[in-house]
């Protein structure tokens, strides 16, 4: 029996990895790139930078030959990221919405949260102490990657990273340091996104506050309102129960004093209703609204304090209005803080009739406009400039909020609030709404 000779014998071929190495001109081409990454973020605006964020993650992967890129939210107490923005070659690459760090990448964790750039040109190159991570990484993770922190604030909020999943890849410092001012400018965006969050919460915050106090204000009034119903309704109670108390009683009669309570029950509940709303707290909810309609609610609302304070209130609506694009109950109170500033106006002298004015017209230009009139004694030419300013009040005990937020939720609607206003015929506040057609555009 013949022996194979040693020089003949199949030799096992030693698995060769592929390391894809970066060259001088992927740098300067990834430099001009990131260069014009952060001319795309000083342009965008707040409500793209999410949108615009993937954009850049998906060129640079492109850029670089990777294959996926992802930003993880990084929860500091309980240790789970959750992948908040990503762009990958095969969607199906794309990590799952949330992992535990703690468990799967705890070395990274603890880097990114130390603000550290971790560089992994090789799953094998981790150190020891990333045993956990080492294990992870071949399970699920990439072959090649480099991870940088987000920080938003002076305080890292994410984690950004860039890999290959197929082939190993060295990363060259100037790689490596045009990754990281990627990672400073999403920062950045990041953060001014999140002070625009802070400034509409706090806008809601303010806007409900104000709404509250108004609430306050009309509380004569809104008590009044309910309490004529009721009265009625406990009138026709005592006449229907006079009614049966006679031997034959007149069931006609009984018949309609049932009806006035109903009717009056339905008056009553209409008033709670429209309180609840008004005190109801809920994000800005756009719908196609009938603002003379609108306008009647509100007249309905501030009537009996007008008869409280013995204004002549008149309601003008020009009919028919185009339709605007609004928050019903937004508008509502930026009208009934229009409205109870001119009810103070009038009330603040004697000289005067008390008249407030409250109409509404199509403009031909595309615009609705509102306004509410008064016949008081004017402001003064040194205050007008500032009575949109926040806190700034002439009234003893005012918030100085009122004629502030009326801004602001006109601004948002896209309208804007004006004042006009002299000694001689007294103040006026107009405000200029789009119509629905402009307000879609």
């Amino acid at each position: 029996m013949s022996r194979t000779p040693p020089s003949a014998r199949a030799v096992p071929r030693r698995k060769t990895r592929r390391i894809f190495r970066g060259s001088p001109g992927e740098t300067r081409h990834f430099e001009k790139l990131a260069f014009e990454l952060a001319g795309a973020f000083v342009r965008v605006t707040s409500d793209k930078i999410d949108e615009e964020i993937n954009r850049w993650l998906e060129r640079i992967v492109l850029a670089l030959s990777l294959d996926r890129s992802t930003i993880a939210e990084i929860n500091p107490s309980n240790g789970w990221a959750v992948f908040s923005h990503g762009w990958a070659r095969d969607p199906e690459q794309i990590i799952g919405r949330s992992l535990d760090a703690n468990a799967l990448l705890p070395w990274v964790k603890a880097k990114m949260l130390a603000g550290e750039t971790v560089v992994m040109p090789s799953v094998d190159k981790l150190p020891d102490e990333a045993a956990v991570d080492r294990e992870s990484m071949r399970r699920y993770g990439p072959k090649s990657n480099v991870m940088m922190p987000i920080k938003v604030g002076g305080l890292v909020v994410a984690a950004v990273g860039f890999g290959t999943l197929y082939h190993e890849r060295s990363w060259s410092p100037e790689i490596v340091r045009q990754l990281q001012t990627v990672a400073e400018i999403f920062g950045y965006a990041l953060e001014r996104k999140r002070v625009v969050i802070e400034i509409l919460q706090l806008r809601s915050e303010l806007t409900y506050v104000s709404r509250i106090n108004t609430m306050g204000e009309l509380a004569a009034s809104l008590a009044h309102e309910i309490n004529q119903p009721l009265a009625a309704i406990r009138s026709n109670a005592e006449a229907i129960e006079s009614m049966l108390e006679s031997e034959r009683p007149d069931l006609k009669e009984i018949r309609a004093a049932v009806a006035d309570i109903v009717s009056d029950d339905a008056r009553a509940g209409d008033t709670i209703r429209r309180l609840r709303a008004l005190f109801r707290r809920e994000e800005l909810a756009r719908s196609e609204l009938d603002l003379g309609e609108l306008l009647e609610e509100v007249s309905r609302i501030i009537r009996s304090d007008a008869v409280i304070r013995k204004v002549s209130f008149t309601l003008d609506v020009r009919q028919p209005l185009p339709s605007v694009l609004a928050d019903r109950i937004q508008i509502q109170q930026a009208v009934l803080n229009l409205l109870l500033n001119a009810f103070d106006a009038v009330t603040e002298t004697e000289e005067r009739p008390r008249q407030v004015t409250l109409s509404a017209v199509a403009e031909g230009s595309g615009c609705l406009k509102v306004i509410v009139r008064d016949s008081g004694k004017g402001i003064e030419a040194g205050t007008l400039p500032r009575i949109f300013d926040a806190f700034f009040t002439t009234k003893s005990g005012g918030m100085g909020m009122g004629l502030a937020i009326s801004r602001s939720i006109v601004e948002a609607h896209g309208g804007r609030l004006f004042v006009s206003s002299n000694t001689a015929s007294g103040t006026a506040f107009e405000i200029t709404l789009p119509v629905q057609s402009e307000a879609l555009a």
